[in-house]
């Protein structure tokens, strides 16, 4: 799966790409805000990519610029309740701090709300990452009991309600910056690079609001038909 807006793109991670998130992802820079702060073999990093590459999760390499800068995703994908666990990091630092992660994650949460129809988004963070909490509150998460026995973290929660009220603030600004200030639409998804195994690991077993989408993408994508997008400066 491919999703392209404001001229950035979130890639699926594929098994071609594991090495390079396992060598950003064990930089110090980055372990230092993660939970889990043990160096990750390549051994240990396939078996999670083996762990996560289904219908349950998704991984995706953030571009801009033709150059991969980080990966975001959506994980833990209950379709009952209709919530996920969110994250993203960033390992090229000149966008760190910068509107390019925080449009990802615009580009992220419309996808989880709207075009699968999801109801919240939850976000674990260690307590000591206060960049991380100011910046999902930003996006309108707010503080919330613990999902688990972990320690030392902050479990934060984003409802559609709270973040459609945010975004009524944000969107212009969007616009301002990008030119655009629409809600990401299923257009922005293509699913050229979906159509060998993934379509058995992503695209079966789905409610059927969501299967229905699933199946529209990969229509398109047989049809050749995919939405293009440039990049702004």
């Amino acid at each position: 799966m491919i999703v392209r807006k404001y001229g950035i793109t979130l890639r699926r991670l594929k098994e071609d790409n594991i090495e390079l998130v396992r060598q950003k992802r064990n930089s110090t820079a980055i372990r230092n805000t993660m939970y889990y702060r043990e160096e990750i073999s390549p051994e240990m990093q396939k078996k999670w990519f083996d762990s996560i590459n289904n219908k349950n999760n998704g991984y995706f390499i953030i571009e801009y610029k033709s150059e991969k800068i980080g990966l975001i995703h959506g994980k833990n994908l209950d379709f009952e309740k209709r919530t996920c666990e969110g994250g993203i990091f960033i390992w090229d630092e000149k966008y760190i701090g910068g509107f390019i992660p925080a449009l990802a994650s615009v580009i992220m949460n419309d996808w989880t709300f709207y075009m699968i129809n999801f109801k919240g988004v939850y976000a674990k963070m260690v307590l000591d990452n206060s960049t991380a909490i100011a910046y999902n509150k930003l996006m309108g998460y707010h503080l919330c009991e613990p999902q688990n026995n972990d320690v030392g973290v902050q479990w934060m929660l984003l409802t559609k309600e709270s973040y459609e009220k945010r975004m009524k603030l944000l969107r212009k600004s969007i616009k301002d910056i990008t030119g655009d200030g629409e809600i990401l639409k299923l257009e922005d998804g293509d699913a050229s690079d979906d159509l060998g195994k993934e379509v058995a690991l992503f695209y079966k077993g789905l409610p059927a609001d969501i299967q229905e989408k699933g199946d529209t993408l990969l229509e398109w994508a047989r049809s050749g038909k995919s939405k293009k997008s440039g990049t702004f400066n």
